[in-house]
């Protein structure tokens, strides 16, 4: 999926990965600002968005299944 399709599918709760993530990798949002990883960790969406700004993130998201 495309990176705007995969943020609103994290807006509503899903997990997703990336082609570029390692094998166990998830991403998901809380509201419309707060990334939340596998591990817990929890940053803000522009500082996630920031670190992803090349062509690679645009495309190649999908559903994380366990």
């Amino acid at each position: 999926m495309t990176k705007q399709q995969a943020i609103e599918a994290m807006k509503t709760g899903e997990k997703l990965t990336h082609r570029y993530f390692s094998e166990g990798e998830w991403v998901s949002m809380k509201g419309n600002f707060t990334m939340i990883f596998e591990d817990g960790c929890k940053i803000d969406s522009d500082t996630f968005w920031n670190d992803r700004k090349g062509e690679g993130f645009n495309n190649d998201w999908e559903l994380f299944e366990q």
